[in-house]
């Protein structure tokens, strides 16, 4: 099979075979509930931190805790969007991609990526297709029905034990494994923030409720 050679975060990170990562929320030297990369050794390879002030996730380099991207929500898109940039940056000449929903009015959208350069967003470099919460997420380009990535429940890591939600990604030969990580994370915070709205619903509805019954 030929595989292309197209690193998107580091030339570093794009390795001439399969490489399987684990993904979890609870492991030493991480905020709670902040998803960290590591892999089939358990050694940590990235985390993610969104305790800006800013409204910005960081993707960290785990072993020169170096920040490799910056990334923020366009609260303001009619499609959900996300801006990632090189580093600590977050100026326009820094952007390495896009992340948008393919459509804001479909229940189960999918997630379109457009490289800095295809600024016209005709037609997207990467689609992201799946449900994150079941873990049956796939990554491939747009142009190509060759799958660079895909996440499962099961994980590969064998010398400790990880919680029931962490999950596993096998990632295709050459792809920009670092790149996937990101994609990765911005579906975990979509699903996060969700989540949240969801609860937040939940509770004006019981005050609503205890109101309306207090009044009566």
């Amino acid at each position: 099979m030929e595989y292309d050679y197209s690193p998107i975060i580091g030339q570093q990170y794009c390795l001439p075979y399969p490489t399987n990562l684990a993904f979890t929320t609870k492991i030493a030297g991480v905020r709670h509930g902040e998803l960290a990369v590591i892999d089939v050794n358990g050694n940590p390879l990235f985390w993610f931190d969104g305790s800006s002030k800013d409204n910005k996730w960081i993707l960290v380099d785990a072993i020169s805790s170096c920040t490799l991207i910056s990334m923020r929500e366009k609260d303001w898109s009619l499609h959900e969007r996300w801006d990632v940039f090189r580093g600590d940056s977050t100026n326009k000449k820094d952007l390495l991609f896009r992340v948008k929903r393919s459509s804001a009015l479909k229940i189960h959208p999918k997630l379109e990526v457009f490289l800095a350069d295809n600024t016209k967003e005709d037609e997207c470099d990467f689609k992201i297709k799946g449900k994150y919460r079941k873990r049956s997420i796939m990554i491939y380009k747009a142009n190509k029905s060759t799958v660079l990535a895909q996440m499962r429940k099961e994980h590969n890591v064998v010398k400790f034990p990880l919680e029931k939600d962490a999950f596993g990604v096998n990632i295709s030969p050459y792809t920009d494994y670092a790149f996937i990580a990101t994609l990765i994370a911005i579906l975990h915070e979509i699903s996060q923030e969700s989540t949240r709205l969801k609860e937040e619903l939940s509770e004006e509805v019981v005050s609503q409720m205890v109101e309306e019954l207090v009044s009566s």
